[in-house]
């Protein structure tokens, strides 16, 4: 339902017939909004606000359009276009000569000399037209004679009506004050009965409410407790379950520590029984060289071994990594005593200082952990 727009005075206008007449076609296709009449037909909202408001003649297409988003016959509203600009022009032109300028004053003139020139050369018709007025007039003059008659009749009666109505009227008012006495006894008996029930009705309203914020009471309380045994119950569960991690903790560092003892053990074991491995090997070797009479090889092997501080290092391994002692003489233990019995027969070499720098202990690197 649309916005009801501003009333528009019949004024005998041609152009405000018209806009009413427009106004009845948008009631009865279910009194559209401009907003929406806006949007369906494409045209401003002041343009339609003038078009209903019979402020200006408006154009074809803009009834057209109008008309044919009201679901009107498009055609027929052209046609009354037509003959409402025809209206509108002698409207203008008649309230033209009404006024006091002197062009009025000679429009006046040529209307009227227009219409006694018609009564002079059409002198019959202007007779028949006064003939058909009087008659016109006797027949309005009979009917009004009927209606005068009606009318007194009418009269008769109402006065007739009028004074039985004033002679019945002290039985009336005594009916009227009886029903009023007893309209009051019956409205004084239903306001106390409805002072009682309304008092019954707060009573138990007042009885129920207390019951429902007793009951309210008791579940908030015990849906605090309960949350409190549960927050209890929650913090405890934490508590145990953070034990139990630490626990687990505690118990993976410990086997983490024993683990790394355990690969350290094993490290020193295998650097152990690698050198001693090494060792066992190059004394193979030395004893080989020395069947052969390769002592200056077997010499360098010697310092090999000392290089890695392998030489006479690991003599407590008991079982097959023990060490053996060569077959051809003693171990030495530094590069001068090995200088001296590398080479049987020969004279031992002096030992330049930058050697004996080399001859520093060595061992497989400790393991970081």
């Amino acid at each position: 339902m649309g916005r009801r727009i501003n009333v528009l005075p019949d004024d005998g206008r041609p152009l405000t017939g018209f806009a009413l007449a427009l106004r009845a076609l948008r009631e009865n296709s279910g009194s559209p909004s401009l907003t929406r009449l806006a949007k369906k037909t494409g045209y401003a909202q002041p343009r339609l606000s003038e078009l209903f408001n019979a402020r200006r003649v408006p154009h074809d297409d803009l009834v057209h359009d109008v008309v044919q988003a009201l679901g009107g016959d498009p055609q027929a509203w052209l046609a009354r276009l037509k003959t409402l600009r025809e209206a509108e022009e002698e409207f203008q032109a008649a309230a033209e000569r009404q006024g006091d300028s002197p062009e009025a004053r000679l429009a006046r003139l040529e209307y009227e000399n227009k219409r006694l020139l018609t009564l002079t050369l059409h002198p019959d018709s202007v007779i028949a037209q006064a003939n058909s007025a009087a008659e016109a007039a006797a027949a309005r003059m009979e009917r009004a004679t009927a209606l005068e008659a009606q009318a007194r009749s009418v009269l008769s009666e109402a006065m007739a009506q009028v004074q039985q109505a004033h002679e019945r009227m002290p039985d009336v008012e005594r009916q009227a004050e009886s029903i009023l006495a007893e309209a009051r006894a019956k409205a004084d008996r239903h306001v106390l009965l409805a002072r009682m029930e309304h008092d019954q009705i707060v009573q138990e309203a007042n009885d129920r409410a207390d019951a429902v914020r007793r009951k309210a009471q008791q579940e908030a309380s015990a849906l605090k407790q309960r949350a409190i045994e549960d927050a209890k119950a929650h913090r405890e569960k934490a508590a145990a379950q953070t034990d139990r991690m630490l626990s687990e903790v505690d118990l993976l560092r410990g086997e983490a520590e024993q683990a790394v003892q355990r690969s350290e053990t094993q490290r020193s074991n295998m650097e152990r029984r690698a050198k001693i491995e090494i060792e066992r090997l190059v004394r193979a070797v030395q004893k080989g060289l020395d069947t052969v009479g390769a002592a200056e090889e077997a010499h360098l092997l010697e310092l090999l071994l000392i290089d890695f501080n392998i030489n006479e290092s690991h003599t407590e391994v008991k079982g097959r990594h023990a060490r053996r002692q060569p077959e051809t003489g003693p171990a030495t233990d530094s590069p001068a005593q090995v200088a001296e019995a590398a080479i049987p027969g020969q004279a031992p070499q002096p030992v330049d200082a930058d050697d004996a720098q080399l001859w520093r202990p060595w061992g497989f690197p400790q393991r970081q952990v």
